[in-house]
């Protein structure tokens, strides 16, 4: 079996959500974006656009082994039914994300995820696109949005094999390569340029989280 595990943002895309704007703050040890000017004005772009968030307050575990042990040791370390093939489940805040009969990727929180893959190197990036015109920025650059709740597709994108999974009506995650993440974030903001599309920090997706009557959730 083999667990590795990923850092979302590197310095230099840190870096670039500084130059962007982001006002950074620690979470977990890690350096996360809180917003970027103006939390109500990244709400209303989510509820009413698309929002595009760099994710370095969660991790990318991907767990490959015999699928006798990786069930059940997925079952144990997550408390959680584990899905079937293309398919995802969530348990507080965690991500379940069967991509094989022998492989799953785990996203999550740094502390939720931790456990499974303690002091493993850095190698995957968490990208979170989330409004009604989600859906069209995808199709814009290539990746088939066109998947039921809950079910994910492997593709790629930015030179880089890339899971797709969609949460919810209106949003989708992507991981992908930590070492594509900047092109990745470049390719979509200009693909959004004429679909609205913006930045948005851990804040507004956490009052968006508090408020599933806004219809994103």
């Amino acid at each position: 079996m083999a667990v590795t595990d990923g850092q979302v943002a590197s310095p230099a895309l840190v870096d670039r959500l500084r130059q962007a704007g982001g006002v950074m703050v620690m979470r977990d040890g890690h350096q996360v974006a809180a917003h970027f000017g103006s939390t109500a004005t990244e709400v209303a772009v989510c509820v009413k656009g698309v929002g595009l968030a760099v994710r370095s307050d969660l991790a990318a575990i991907d767990v490959v082994g015999a699928e006798s042990w990786l069930v059940p040791f997925l079952a144990d370390a997550l408390g959680l039914q584990v899905p079937s093939r293309g398919r995802a489940r969530r348990i507080a805040g965690t991500w379940c994300c069967r991509v094989a009969s022998d492989r799953a990727v785990v996203v999550g929180p740094w502390n939720a995820t931790a456990p499974i893959a303690p002091g493993h190197a850095d190698a995957s990036a968490v990208l979170t696109l989330v409004g009604p015109r989600a859906h069209q920025v995808l199709a814009d650059v290539g990746l088939d949005p066109d998947l039921e709740v809950e079910h994910l597709r492997q593709g790629w994108f930015a030179d880089s094999p890339t899971l797709l999974l969609r949460e919810s009506s209106d949003r989708h995650l992507l991981v992908l390569e930590a070492e594509q993440a900047g092109e990745a974030l470049r390719t979509l903001l200009e693909a959004g340029r004429s679909r609205g599309l913006s930045m948005v920090g851990a804040e507004a997706l956490a009052r968006l989280a508090a408020a599933p009557a806004a219809g994103i959730f």
